[in-house]
């Protein structure tokens, strides 16, 4: 399984520089096709071997790398990163199809996506806080180039304010990660980026607090919380439908996936002091991002700021110290990434065809795309945490938890999933009913309109046959979960 876990990391990123060497359309198409089915079989693999009742990180691989500054290559997975690796994968695969009639310069595109896969595997996997560093930093150059290349009109603009953003954001994770390695430094006189090393520590109360700020600065910028959003509605605005698809069903969990890794096992001290300013940027994330979507005319961007709220969610469950509360935390991860994944594609699809995000210039789509108003309601169920779907049990398990330790902030929580439903039936009211509101010249327009086709219906699929699976059967996913659960809060 240690092979298989490195095969998965550095097979996309071979894959994108056979890609840029070769240059042939179709070669592209298959090698990512292959590439990203040969990864999500692997990952699968290792998800059915992973032992729930073990402690600590399994299928560990660790390299001396620069010995010399205690670098090394090491790499590991816990239920939460094994689950996580498990749906970037299948995210891979839906977009390498989705794209498939891409003609934009092909191969650059799927040369960015495989080099995007591989750093997202990476920054997963890694147990080494250079070697973290490095894929997080790396994920985000393709996603700039895919944002800034294949983006609507103002493009450049929101790449260029991504980067900013996330840059801003990993100077301040560079310097958490300094603060760490000098106090061991000077502790035991030896420099070591492992991770395991510095999770052994008990370190004192005001470093914790100053790394715990570093590192959350990072974090909430990628997440992203309230008040370091506002890159993320224009960066979905603009960013072709493929990229946002990535965007709001993987790169905005490394954030997440960081608050629990580092934060809760790093500094549990300074995550219990400062539980309380989280727990009020997540219900502003909550309630804020929410009231917007509301506000939003624009399809993506409604699901932008949705993302938003959602994510105060995970951020809330993840310090309520509490197993069920944080398991909900993980399990909202995923089951947020396959929500939001169906949703961009819906949006994107009604682009594709209408050329307009605008509700306004849209209305009485499900009389002429009815396969569509199908998986666009499904989609929005599971975002809202419909019965029977995987948002369902990630938002009851959160509240749960987090009611358990903190009633009153559980209960105002619980408003943002009444908005959410609201906002989410307002668009789709405004997008697939209200006929009477589109003039004649466009219902006899859109008579001709073509409504999905396979590589569609098959990228939908996949999402929401997971999303009912995890709805339906969260046990073993729940389990795998609660293996890092245990691990961090104990129990």
């Amino acid at each position: 399984m240690e092979a298989l876990l490195n095969v998965a990391i550095f097979m996309p990123l071979v894959a994108s520089v056979l890609v840029a060497i070769v240059r042939k359309e179709i070669f592209s198409k298959l090698l990512a096709l292959i590439t990203s089915i040969a990864g999500f079989l692997i990952t699968l693999t290792i998800f059915i071997a992973f032992p729930w009742d073990a402690s600590g990180f399994q299928f560990t691989t660790k390299i001396d790398w620069i010995p010399q500054l205690g670098i090394s290559y090491h790499v590991g997975v816990d239920g939460m990163a094994v689950s996580l690796l498990l749906l970037t994968s299948l995210i891979f695969i839906v977009v390498y199809v989705w794209s498939w009639r891409i003609s934009q310069r092909p191969n650059l595109f799927i040369a960015l996506f495989l080099a995007l896969q591989g750093a997202c595997m990476g920054v997963f996997s890694s147990l080494d806080f250079f070697l973290f560093y490095l894929f997080w930093e790396g994920m985000l150059i393709p996603m700039y180039y895919i944002i800034g290349i294949w983006g609507h009109d103002r493009k450049v603009y929101a790449a260029n304010k991504f980067f900013i953003y996330t840059f801003f954001g990993s100077l301040f994770l560079l310097l958490g990660i300094a603060s760490l390695i000098v106090y061991g430094y000077f502790i035991d006189g030896k420099l070591s980026f492992d991770y395991l090393y510095h999770s052994s520590k008990t370190y004192p109360i005001l470093l914790q607090y100053v790394a715990f700020i570093a590192f959350g600065i990072g974090f909430a910028v990628k997440v992203p919380m309230w008040p370091f959003h506002t890159w993320l509605p224009d960066a979905h605005v603009e960013a072709p439908t493929a990229g946002s698809v990535v965007l709001a069903a993987v790169l905005l969990k490394m954030g997440t996936f960081g608050f629990v890794r580092y934060s809760l096992e790093l500094f549990p001290d300074a995550s219990r002091e400062l539980a309380t300013l989280v727990f009020t940027l997540s219900l502003i994330s909550i309630i804020y991002a929410a009231m917007m979507a509301l506000a939003q005319n624009h399809i993506k961007k409604l699901i932008a700021y949705s993302s938003i709220s959602h994510m105060g969610m995970v951020t809330l469950g993840t310090f309520a110290n509490d197993v069920n509360a944080l398991n909900g935390a993980i399990f909202m991860m995923v089951a947020h990434g396959l929500s939001s994944a169906a949703l961009f594609m819906s949006a994107g699809f009604i682009y594709d065809r209408i050329h307009s995000y605008n509700m306004e210039d849209l209305g009485g789509l499900a009389g002429y795309l009815p396969k569509l108003a199908v998986v666009f309601m499904l989609a929005g169920l599971a975002g809202i945490g419909f019965p029977g779907l995987a948002g369902f049990v990630g938002e009851f398990l959160i509240l749960l938890g987090t009611f358990k330790n903190f009633p009153f902030w559980a209960f105002i929580a619980g408003s943002g999933i009444v908005l959410s439903a609201v906002y989410f039936l307002h668009m789709y009211r405004k997008t697939m009913f209200e006929e009477e509101t589109i003039s004649d010249y466009r219902k006899q327009k859109w008579q001709t309109l073509r409504d999905l086709e396979p590589y569609h219906i098959i990228s939908f699929v996949a999402i929401l046959a997971s999303a009912f699976l995890l709805g339906l059967y969260p046990y073993p996913f729940v389990k795998t979960i609660e293996q890092t659960s245990r691990y961090i809060i104990g129990g």
